[in-house]
């Protein structure tokens, strides 16, 4: 029966993942999911799910019970996530006398050098997030009754007992990592706000999104040296980009093709693609080596091991391999070697004030998210303790209206903070088997090749245990998004 189960769930996913890649590749301009999950409706049938949920005996039974108790919640509000994203696609908003679209719109809030017409834009636009709350009120409370209904003490505990995350030990070490780095962010929060004549008391997220799109280091990352700074890593690395037969990479340019990179694994390992738009700049190079790692796991993952193993476990292992890619970006030996860039003490500061703040965001909104899933039937007061939360966090004043919208599901924040622990063992086992130039060994990517063929067997706890640590600690990641230098 796992069998059977199995091969169709991987069936599922890979009809799933080409609909998102056609999309978001811009080979068609819609997203029809609702078909594939009608086809494949048997495999998240309440008694389907629980017959999986009550076979959890093994490793390989955990994950498939796993994956059929978020895709039958995913499934359970289908219709009302389409109707969001319905409204999000057709929304607009006067903005310089156009009608401009509404996300679009947010993308340009970080943009927008102007203050007051950046808090301007950030106030219209999130006036129309407004509207569709009442729909993500109604969306959450079904996710956590059908949670209950699948016989778990609620949401979290759904959450925390299927995806493994160890919820009670991770808040508190994300508390550690609050307090232990509040004076350090306050300090540079006052410097970067004090450069653009922000007054730290008066500051916004707008504000503070705006600092750290940073555009004037743009130039120091240009479009045409993007791909080449991939590939000159990955040589030294001993991997040819281009000769994985497995590995898809798409840099072509069309119309509506997503300006971000992605990385789409239809099938673990023998169909990944990793779709890139090139423009430039440090956001994009930070995507893409982000989104590289993902592809990279996925094509190394061995092709003999179960689909359970190949794409479904704990996602905090993949995104640790995108982090150790991106943040070679904050490597002063990576920028001056392979983006043939002399590091600058400006930058570095920025890029590691921009690591501080994901990690203070993040931690503080998993604080929020118990609390909002704390509740069966959320209402919208919990906007307040959003703002309330996550202000006092980041020393900016933050927009009530995103207490829903600013939140993933299956608490995937989870996934970047064990990620963020996990990568940075990873790395540190890196430095000390091959040096500070570990990019540049054919050894080193010996050593990630053999992790990689894993896929997601382990978990991240296991990964580091495996590599010769007691598991997951917040002390090591501490230490290092306090180093005055990033390195």
């Amino acid at each position: 029966m796992i069998d059977a189960y199995e091969q169709e769930a991987e069936d599922f996913t890979a009809e799933l993942e080409e609909e998102y890649h056609r999309n978001g590749a811009g080979l068609k301009d819609t997203c029809d999911l609702a078909p594939i999950y009608d086809r494949y409706a048997d495999l998240f049938s309440a008694e389907r799910v629980s017959e999986m949920l009550a076979r959890r005996h093994s490793r390989r039974e955990r994950y498939l019970a796993q994956f059929a108790a978020l895709q039958y919640l995913d499934r359970s509000v289908c219709a009302v996530t389409q109707r969001i994203a319905t409204a999000e696609t057709q929304a607009v908003l006067k903005w310089d006398g156009e009608d401009i679209p509404y996300r679009l719109g947010l993308a340009l809030v970080p943009k927008e050098p102007d203050r007051a017409r950046r808090l301007s834009l950030i106030r219209r636009v999130h006036s129309l997030t407004a509207r569709t709350n009442e729909d993500r009120l109604a969306r959450m409370a079904e996710l956590h009754r059908q949670a209950e209904a699948l016989g778990f003490n609620g949401y979290c505990q759904l959450c925390d007992e299927l995806l493994g995350i160890g919820l009670g030990s991770l808040c508190s070490q994300m508390e550690s990592l609050l307090q232990k780095s509040a004076r350090r962010w306050q300090l540079e929060l006052d410097h970067f706000m004090s450069a653009e004549g922000i007054p730290t008391d008066g500051a916004h997220i707008a504000d503070l999104r705006y600092i750290l799109t940073a555009p004037q280091f743009d130039s120091l990352f240009p479009r045409e040296c993007l791909m080449p700074a991939l590939e000159r890593t990955l040589d030294g690395l001993g991997i040819s980009l281009r000769s994985l037969g497995n590995l898809d990479l798409d840099t072509a340019e069309r119309p509506l093709k997503s300006p971000r990179a992605f990385c789409s694994p239809v099938r673990v390992p023998s169909d990944v693609r990793l779709v890139i738009m090139p423009r430039g700049g440090r956001e994009d190079y930070n995507t893409l080596f982000h989104e590289a790692g993902h592809a990279l796991h996925f094509a190394h993952t061995r092709s003999s091991a179960p689909f359970a193993y190949r794409a479904l476990g704990d996602n905090s292992v993949t995104e640790a391999y995108a982090f150790l890619l991106n943040l070679l970006l904050r490597s002063p030996t990576w920028l001056r070697e392979v983006a043939r860039m002399p590091p600058q003490e400006p930058y570095l500061r920025l890029a590691h004030f921009y690591q501080l703040y994901y990690l203070r965001r993040l931690a503080a909104r998993l604080a929020y998210e118990r609390k909002l899933h704390a509740a069966t039937a959320p209402t919208a007061e919990l906007a307040d303790v959003y703002a309330d939360d996550l202000g006092e966090s980041l020393g900016v004043q933050m927009v009530p209206e995103n207490y829903l919208a600013d939140v993933d599901d299956g608490l995937y924040c989870t996934c970047y903070l064990r990620a963020w622990m996990l990568e940075v063992l990873l790395r540190r086992r890196l430095l000390e088997e091959f040096g500070e130039r570990w990019f540049a060994s054919a050894q080193a990517g010996e050593f990630l090749r053999q992790l990689w063929a894993l896929g997601q067997e382990f978990n991240a706890e296991e990964l580091a245990q495996r590599m010769g640590y007691p598991g997951l600690q917040i002390e090591p990641l501490i230490a290092d998004v306090m180093a005055p230098d990033g390195s």
